[in-house]
């Protein structure tokens, strides 16, 4: 096999070489950003959950430990209506 002899070509293969590569160190650079906000996000989403929900329970199970008598009206004895003033 003989080289090309046509200067033109070999350029334009070098700059198509060159657009790959760096497209796809773009797309290698995209991936490895989105992954690591993706990885952040999770992070923060899970500590602000673990933050308002422990509390949450720790709450609930701290209130009827100690007031078992206190109960929350269940919905039908809220729906039903009371006696109408006269009118």
């Amino acid at each position: 096999m003989t080289a090309t002899q046509s200067d033109v070509l070999q350029i334009a293969l070098a700059v198509l070489l060159l657009i790959f590569c760096s497209y796809a160190g773009g797309r290698v650079h995209q991936w490895y950003r989105q992954s690591f906000e993706r990885d952040l996000a999770f992070r923060e989403g899970y500590q602000q959950a673990s933050h308002t929900l422990f509390p949450l329970a720790s709450r609930s199970l701290h209130g009827r430990a100690h007031t078992p008598e206190a109960r929350v009206p269940d919905q039908a004895s809220r729906l039903t209506p009371g006696p109408r003033p006269p009118a």
